[in-house]
């Protein structure tokens, strides 16, 4: 049998599937590809530093790759419609007979699966779809037979796989130490620098032992504080599979015997952030109109988002940091300027584009995929939906956060604020959060005063949102 491994989003050799299975069913050397499809990725909006980071990952792999007998090859792909011919070729020049994958769940991926299978179903070449994206496959059913609608039921329901289940197991491959990486020209599109982000399955693998070793043991008390920068920041690597969620998991396993019951809350409630993750790709492969611009509450696409000269005018204000409340300000600051936004402000910074700005959620979820280094389709849609009302689980409507109150509660010396506006660096702390007052005192205009009223903006949108 001469078999071949599909690397797409998981590219690592730990606790993959797809590969354990290609080593089990096979002899060594390996064949492997990686489909190379810049045309894809501008339709999907990867950001030019996601892109880097997969790029520079890209070479470490394939020279890591090689201490194990398995050679990556890099394939022109520019769109996926084009993949079933350019796996064909591949497999037809490299005599290959079975085909390893681990699944993707979003609709243009699944698509493009179904097409590959069929194409290489009629040259007699097998493809073999396993999980390794997820620590649950998406089947998790309700009593009733449907999907999870609600994060909570389904999170119970998740963590009862795990109880009755175990973790996904695999037989577990010994890593070397880091090779040189390897050649592999440049990145077919332009990218924005990501040095500092580490590359390679060693080194990544290490942040995610000094994360559990160091910090989520706090994870409860310190995770809404964007100026304490205590999270893990691991979102980037479980994007692209460089760290999978089953080693992540399987961290937390060794702090309790009853796992996945039995831990501290801040590791509990870090586990239940993995939960999160899969619950939004189970319902990308299940819902394809979050796939297609469309919101889970069919309603609520009726919205009347504002539109025009002003409305436009107002989202470049959002985008560049310049609303006049400095905690979306520095959210924003921090995303154009190094790729990454703190969880708890990317939720204040959605809450403020929709509700207090009354824009299109698609426009705020494009530019997050457009900049984020850890854009993930499936999560980065869910978390804007959640925030527009617009869909599973969502806030309820009536929510609304308040960007000056969420500053005093998430940023409440404005460590963060001043990090990131220099403009209000000097500003003293009772008015970091609201500086209007002490801007005209000072006449410092350099920072803008607020664009909107919130008490107003809220009333408004409220207005609207009833009328659905």
């Amino acid at each position: 049998m001469s078999a071949a491994i599909w690397f797409r989003n998981d590219l690592r050799l730990v606790d993959n599937p797809a590969v354990a299975a290609a080593l089990a069913n096979c002899t060594k050397p390996l064949k492997a590809f990686y489909l190379v499809a810049p045309k894809q990725w501008q339709q999907h909006y990867w950001a030019p530093i996601k892109l880097d980071l997969l790029w520079r990952h890209l070479a470490q792999f394939k020279a890591d790759l090689k201490l194990h007998d398995i050679e990556l090859e890099l394939l022109e792909c520019p769109h996926w419609h084009q993949a079933p011919r350019v796996i064909n070729d591949f497999c037809q020049t490299h005599q290959i007979t079975d085909l390893y994958a681990n699944a993707e769940y979003p609709l243009h991926e699944q698509q493009r699966d179904r097409a590959v299978e069929n194409w290489l179903a009629e040259q007699h070449i097998s493809l073999h779809m396993t999980h390794g994206q997820l620590i649950a496959a998406p089947t998790i059913r309700t009593k009733q037979g449907g999907i999870y609608q609600k994060f909570t039921p389904f999170h119970r329901a998740w963590r009862e796989q795990i109880r009755v289940s175990g973790l996904p197991e695999c037989p577990q491959i010994k890593l070397n130490e880091a090779a040189t990486p390897a050649a592999i020209g440049a990145c077919p599109l332009p990218t924005k620098s990501s040095e500092a982000w580490p590359v390679g399955e060693v080194a990544t693998l290490a942040l995610l032992d000094r994360y559990i070793e160091n910090h989520v043991a706090n994870y409860a008390d310190e995770r809404d504080l964007p100026g304490l920068d205590t999270t893990s920041r691991l979102s980037a690597y479980f994007e692209l599979g460089i760290v999978g969620v089953v080693t992540a998991a399987k961290k937390l396993q060794q702090l309790s015997p009853q796992f996945p019951d039995g831990l501290e809350q801040g590791a509990d409630i870090w586990l239940a952030e993995l939960a999160w993750r899969e619950f939004y790709q189970h319902l990308m492969a299940h819902v394809p109109r979050l796939s297609q611009g469309k919101a889970f509450q069919a309603h609520t696409d009726a919205f009347p988002w504002r539109t025009g000269e002003q409305a436009e005018a107002d989202f470049a204000r959002w985008c560049r940091g310049e609303t006049g409340f400095p905690i979306v300000d520095a959210g924003m600051r921090q995303l154009n300027s190094t790729g990454w936004m703190h969880n708890r402000v990317r939720m204040i910074v959605a809450s403020f584009l929709v509700k207090d700005l009354q824009l299109d959620w698609r426009w705020g979820e494009r530019y997050f995929m457009e900049n984020l280094i850890d854009g993930s389709f499936p999560a980065n849609n869910g978390g804007w939906q959640w925030s527009a009302s617009t869909g599973v689980d969502a806030v309820p409507y009536f929510r609304v956060f308040n960007p000056t109150s969420q500053s005093q509660k998430v940023d409440p010396d404005g460590r963060y604020i001043r990090t990131w506006i220099k403009e209000l660096e000097n500003c003293p702390s009772k008015y970091i959060h609201a500086p209007s007052e002490w801007l005209r005192a000072n006449q410092n205009h350099d920072y803008p005063l607020p664009m909107v009223d919130h008490k107003q903006a809220r009333e408004q949108f409220l207005e609207k949102f009833k009328a659905l």
